[in-house]
């Protein structure tokens, strides 16, 4: 994305701060249902262009026809587009995070921020309604304190409890590889911002512990989207720090060891395959927006971004970890994509 298109993506992100104050609705006003989208764009049902954000020809308010934001009517969430791209994954600081490779990521969109205390409550009471049993979803009440913390991001649910929101929402959880495309793009940037990790810097890009009480201006989580200084290149906020997010992956700590079929030819074999994406897992055919999935099963899901609690290190956009999909934490949290019909990268 050049300078421009990026102060472009900063100055609207700015806005929708303002935007986002509409609050949660079925029929959400912040959604232009009479956008008329060229031949080919086709949005799933539920899903609208985000008001006064297309259509007004400004170049930056869409890709190739696809709108720059759009809007979940399930869950009031404007959206960002990340396009098609190849981009470089890993090379980070730990061992679960090297070699890096090259990764080629289907489009699609992610939600702008966090999935909040009101947006979650939303979810659960509806879930309630229906007469949902399978699992409790009231451990989130912990830290909501009606009123006052509404629009800081749900934490302490489960990976199963943020699927059950993703599906009720009509989306998914991000692949690892979706994850990191939205908070890094093609520059192999270190943060969602650039390569600035000095203290003076980040306090106004980030939330993540510091060592000083409050440095930027909050002991805990922090509302999401504060921190506008600090968005991706598609302009997605807190994609470091505030809550580690789950990922759709299995965790496996050794992943990226394997060669990806992106990469250079190694001549090296695993028993009677070759390595490679396409038969590590599984040798089944998976779309690009697939690409460096985890294995098929284990213990553990993948959980990306840091948190208020870690140390700007560990809020890198090529750190990962793993947790239990059962566990509940007080720095977990997550957010939600929208998979789109696959777009060749020559036609980007």
């Amino acid at each position: 994305m050049t300078g421009k298109g990026s102060r472009a993506v900063r100055a609207a992100a700015v806005s929708l701060v303002i935007l986002m104050a509409v609050g949660c609705s079925h029929h959400s006003p912040l959604a232009d249902h009479h956008a008329e989208l060229p031949d080919g764009v086709v949005l799933p049902e539920g899903f609208a262009p985000l008001v006064g954000h297309y259509g007004t020809g400004n170049p930056d308010d869409d890709y190739m026809g696809w709108p720059r934001y759009i809007v979940s009517e399930r869950d009031n969430m404007i959206m960002c587009y990340v396009p098609t791209q190849e981009f470089t994954m890993g090379g980070g600081l730990q061992v679960d995070e090297v070699p890096a490779r090259t990764v080629v990521v289907n489009h699609f969109y992610i939600d702008l921020h966090e999935v909040t205390n009101s947006q979650f409550h939303q979810f659960a009471r509806s879930a309630k309604r229906h007469g949902a049993k399978a699992c409790n979803l009231d451990q989130y009440k912990e830290y909501w304190i009606p009123g006052l913390n509404n629009n800081h991001p749900v934490r302490n649910v489960s990976w199963r409890q943020a699927l059950a929101y993703a599906q009720w929402a009509g989306k998914c959880l991000p692949t690892e590889a979706q994850w990191e495309a939205a908070a890094r793009g093609i520059d192999r940037r270190i943060y969602p911002w650039g390569n600035e990790d000095v203290s003076e810097v980040t306090r106004f890009l980030c939330n993540a512990r510091t060592g000083l009480e409050d440095y930027d201006g909050y002991s805990y989580t922090a509302p999401v989207m504060n921190f506008a200084a600090g968005v991706s290149p598609f302009g997605v906020f807190n994609m470091s720090g505030n809550v580690w997010e789950w990922c759709d992956d299995y965790y496996d700590p050794g992943r990226y060891a394997y060669p990806s079929a992106e990469d250079p030819a190694t001549g090296l074999e695993r028993g009677p395959k070759p390595f490679g994406d396409s038969n590590y897992p599984n040798p089944l055919d998976k779309d690009i927006r697939e690409a460096r999935v985890g294995p098929l099963r284990g213990d553990e899901r993948v959980i990306r971004g840091g948190s208020f609690a870690d140390p700007i290190e560990r809020c890198r956009v090529d750190t990962r970890a793993g947790a239990r999909p059962d566990v509940h934490q007080n720095n977990i949290g997550f957010r939600c994509v929208l998979p789109l019909p696959p777009m060749e990268l020559a036609a980007r």
